[in-house]
């Protein structure tokens, strides 16, 4: 039986290097709370811990689990990747990312939770192509700094990105429909937006001192519409994001992206 786990695990990590997606499997929460938690039976298939190989949680379905999360990630500084993973349902949060570091999330679906992603007290983690819907709230981040989301899908959510003293980090080129686009509160400042589409019945609520362009692109403002007088999809007129804060190159178009994370 060892051998044979070690074998699917070569498999596995084999295909995944090649960027191919396979069948996810079946199992139960995974549960790490120190770096020496990365281990095959919490659901890692690779890797060793460096910022050239990380740690790699990847392949596998986790579907209604009678847990608060889904995947718990606390207390580590070594990198990991969570990566091709779908979970439908936890008590909680799906994933929830506390007090640690240097971790990627990439080709995930999340869905049927309370909470699709926190992240609470941590710093420089990465969300790529992740698809978060029905979800009371998408992203929950608390007192954390320098998240990066980047094509991030957010839709039939009641807040899209929900921001609690967080600071320093960057949503870029996702899609957010919401009820509540973005809420930023509790010092959350020194965020930049730029290059999403907002398609949300209330795009945006802030305290200030956020960036919504980039000084040469912002976002796409569903039902705002201003002149281009030069035809090159910025619109000549900016787009007062909430209360004074401005995006002063809103877009006129956007392009939603579409990647089939399914196997």
């Amino acid at each position: 039986m060892i051998m044979r786990k070690f074998f699917l695990i070569m498999i596995l990590s084999t295909l995944l290097a090649g960027g191919l997606v396979v069948a996810r499997e079946e199992r139960g929460p995974i549960v790490i709370l120190s770096d020496s938690d990365f281990t095959p039976a919490n659901g890692v298939v690779a890797g060793s811990g460096t910022p050239d190989d990380p740690f790699i949680i990847a392949g596998w379905k986790i579907d209604m689990v009678d847990a608060p999360y889904a995947i718990h990630i606390r207390g580590v500084s070594r990198p990991f990747v969570i990566r091709d993973v779908e979970v439908c349902g936890a008590r909680v949060a799906a994933i929830k990312i506390e007090t640690s570091k240097n971790g990627r999330i990439e080709g995930v679906i999340l869905r049927g939770s309370p909470t699709g992603l926190m992240v609470t007290l941590s710093r420089d983690i990465w969300v790529r192509r992740v698809k978060f819907r029905d979800c009371s709230d998408a992203v929950r981040a608390l007192f954390s700094k320098r998240l990066h989301l980047e094509e991030v899908f957010i839709e039939k959510c009641t807040v899209g990105i929900w921001f609690t003293g967080t600071t320093g980090s960057r949503v870029l080129s996702s899609y957010i429909a919401a009820d509540l686009g973005v809420l930023l509160e509790l010092g959350s400042n020194d965020n930049l937006f730029t290059g999403n589409g907002f398609f949300s019945r209330i795009h945006v609520r802030s305290e200030g001192g956020n960036s919504w362009d980039d000084g040469q692109r912002g976002n796409f403002w569903r039902g705002f519409s201003a002149p281009d007088a030069n035809g090159d999809d910025i619109l000549d007129l900016p787009y007062e994001v909430f209360f004074g804060e401005l995006d002063h190159f809103p877009l006129g178009e956007f392009s939603v992206p579409r990647f089939d994370l399914d196997p």
